[in-house]
């Protein structure tokens, strides 16, 4: 903006220095009584307005200059709101009006485009009062739009609802009660300065119509440069995940605006429904029963499974699959677990158990770090909704983490490579100086690896060929063993869910039983027909299955058998058992072996087993529970019981008869060295060994068992 003065100025409208002008921004001339071409003025007080426009300037005596085709006569150059009009004795077409403020038209906004300065009202001159920069009108608002504070006399409120002065003119006084009633504004009703400049329509104001603040058109999220896409109540993830599908596939899958999003999102708690498969939900409660009641894998997995109603096979396999892992690797997943929290011991058990399902698809299934975290985080909400937030740190803390498992060189530091196969210090460290680090290593590595599927077949009542063609319907082949009869590796494990093979195992025909144990059962029945067998740790009875299998294919008929467990429940069982199986001729007892002279005879049995209770570290990989569980006192103290069970289990055997000892372990102290302590007593030297096998573990072979097989001299 520029005003008019006297002294001289070019057609820009610019001000020499000693004057009192500011520079104009615009293209248009100025006014003046007279004077020659280039400006020079004698104190005419009309102004000039034009901020950006082209046109030229006009001269009292009537003549025109650099007067444009487009009728934008005189000084009125630019836009039709741009420059100040003075109050000259004239107007531009030449009336002898004054200009006043109140026949002016509407009110103006005096605000420049580009926030340059505004103006001040001084001593009756007007001039642009510049702060300096880009300050805007001094008085007014910042490019942050908040008030500066630094306001003047004769000042504009550029606030919304009016034009204030603090000056008087024709006895008038400019006040804000002079405007009329204070309006309410609110979003809903009409905006008085919901207005909108519109360069097309020759630059006029228009107001918006009767649109309200909630019309206004919404920015799409899918715009958004982040990638969020908008919300949708359907396209639910009904099915299970697909684990190994691409990550954009994976997500056409989930609910759009929940979950974890990654880069830039965050957790938002779906109202009244989770979406997490029905395998990771299952595996949780699996792990949930398995820590409150200390119980087996095996024992509660059918049961906890059978509440998911409708769970297809594939979910209950890797529901399974799952729970076990997570028992076989629980204190490395709470190391995990704890490496990346602050304060681990605030959490809750619950919590606890979805997490270290998370964690061990993170570290031993290589499962796409977004599918964890994503499920991992619907899975604790399912199980303790508050908690949705916390899970959602430590998963994405523990999905980076994960990528530098298990924190070291494991060819270098024994504490790694206990770390990297989940095996507790202690017991790698035993481990490796018992079997050297190779053996050790390859041990633990097949620990953490599917134990095979074993069957035996009851000679009893099965009939090999039978069985042969049930499994080739099946879908699966047969592979004997070379050195059990009876005894078969299933190829496929998936094809024992045949209709035709379950009616085997139904019938009692079949029943599934470690090629190890199968051998110690073997090993166990003497080549000579026993009158009388005595099994002690019967259990649940499938070594006195195998036992009568044995005694049927070798004699044709089974043996008189008295099964001895501390247990009255697990005998209910085995009498059950043994009825499926077609077996008649086993008696069920109930006793503590430490004093079994005193419920039967000394010497009245020609054949006996001692299955032993021992740590069960051969049976780690069917045992998931046992790595965590055993202490290294343990393994001390089972010897020293086992040595009492034989010392006392050897007074039953006849003169002549025999007696084998068996295990499911691979440390010597409770093995080899028990024999060797018992023959070394005083009623051990009545006995010499007969027999001894020892199975090792291997990836397609059985579990790591020891039997040793000693006669009683006549």
């Amino acid at each position: 903006m520029a005003y008019d003065n006297k002294g001289a100025g070019d057609s820009r409208g610019n001000r020499p220095s000693n004057n009192r002008g500011g520079n104009g921004h615009g293209n248009g001339g100025y006014h003046g009584k007279g004077g020659d071409s280039r400006g020079r003025g004698n104190g005419g007080k009309g102004g000039f307005r034009g901020s950006k426009g082209q046109g030229g300037y006009k001269k009292r005596d009537g003549e025109r200059k650099f007067d444009r085709d487009d009728n934008r006569d005189g000084y009125k150059g630019g836009k039709p709101q741009g420059g100040y009009k003075g109050r000259g004795d004239r107007d531009d077409r030449g009336e002898g009006r004054k200009f006043d403020r109140d026949n002016r038209g509407p009110k103006r906004d005096f605000k420049r485009d580009d926030n340059r300065g505004g103006y001040k009202k001084h001593d009756g001159e007007r001039k642009f009062d510049r702060d300096g920069g880009r300050g805007g009108y001094k008085g007014g608002r910042d490019f942050d739009r908040k008030p500066r504070g630094d306001r003047r006399d004769g000042d504009r409120d550029f606030k919304k609802g009016g034009y204030k002065k603090d000056f008087s003119r024709d006895g008038r006084k400019f006040d804000r009660d002079d405007r009329g009633p204070k309006r309410e504004r609110s979003f809903d009703g009409d905006r008085r300065d919901d207005r909108r400049f519109d360069k097309r329509d020759g630059g006029k104001f228009e107001g918006r119509g009767d649109r309200r603040f909630d019309d206004r058109p919404k920015k799409r999220f899918d715009d958004d440069k982040r990638g969020f896409k908008p919300r949708r109540d359907d396209d639910r993830l009904d099915a299970q995940v697909d684990d190994d599908a691409p990550r954009s596939e994976y997500r056409e899958h989930r609910r759009k605006g929940e979950g974890y999003r990654g880069t830039g999102g965050g957790y938002r708690k779906p109202k009244g429904q989770v979406h997490v498969t029905p395998a990771r939900q299952a595996a949780c409660a699996i792990g949930r029963v398995v820590r409150e009641r200390n119980a087996y894998v095996a024992e509660v997995t059918p049961a906890v499974l059978a509440k998911f109603q409708g769970i297809s096979p594939e979910d209950a396999a890797f529901a399974t699959k799952i729970a076990r892992g997570v028992t076989a690797t629980v204190g490395t997943l709470d190391e995990f677990i704890n490496r990346n929290m602050k304060t681990p011991n605030d959490i809750d058990e619950v919590v606890r158990d979805a997490m270290r399902v998370s964690a061990y698809e993170l570290l031993f299934l290589d499962k796409p770090a977004y599918v964890v975290v994503d499920q991992g985080v619907e899975l604790v909400c399912s199980v303790a909704p508050k908690a949705g937030g916390l899970a959602n740190a430590v998963l994405r803390r523990m999905s980076e983490s994960a990528k530098t498992f298990p924190f070291g060189n494991p060819n270098l530091s024994l504490q790694v490579l206990a770390r990297s196969q989940a095996f507790p210090m202690w017991l790698a460290k035993r481990l490796m100086n018992e079997m050297t680090l190779p053996k050790a290593t390859a041990f633990m590595h097949t620990c953490n690896t599917d134990a095979p599927v074993f069957i035996a077949v009851n000679s009893v009542k099965g009939d090999f060929e039978q069985i042969e063609e049930a499994f080739d319907q099946a879908g699966s082949l047969l592979d004997p063993s070379e050195d059990v009869q009876g005894c078969y590796r299933v190829k496929e494990a998936r094809s024992l869910r045949s209709a035709d093979v379950r009616a085997l195992f139904e019938a009692g025909e079949l029943l599934v039983s470690d090629e190890g144990a199968q051998t110690v059962a073997q090993l166990a029945m003497p080549a000579e027909e026993p009158a009388s067998f005595l099994e002690i740790g019967s259990g649940r009875g499938t070594k006195t299955i195998l036992l009568q299998s044995a005694a049927h294919r070798a004699f044709g008929h089974c043996v008189p058998m008295t099964s001895v467990d501390d247990h009255e429940f697990k005998g209910k069982i085995l009498g059950e058992r043994c009825a499926a199986y077609g077996i008649d001729t086993v008696e069920p007892l109930t006793a503590d072996a430490r004093t079994l002279s005193q419920k039967l005879p000394e010497a009245s049995f020609d054949a006996v087993l001692l299955d032993a209770p021992c740590s069960g570290v051969g049976t780690l990989r069917r045992h998931p529970e046992i790595r965590w569980r055993l202490k290294p006192e343990d393994i001390t103290s089972m010897a020293s019981i086992n040595l009492d069970l034989l010392i006392e289990a050897t007074k039953m055997v006849k003169p002549g008869g025999v007696i084998t000892y068996a295990t499911c372990t691979v440390f010597p102290e409770e093995n080899e060295q028990v024999v060797e302590r018992f023959l070394k007593t005083k009623f051990g030297e009545q006995f010499e060994i007969e027999e001894q096998v020892q199975t090792t573990l291997t990836t397609n072979g059985p579990d790591a068992h020891y039997a040793a097989r000693l006669r009683r001299r006549a």
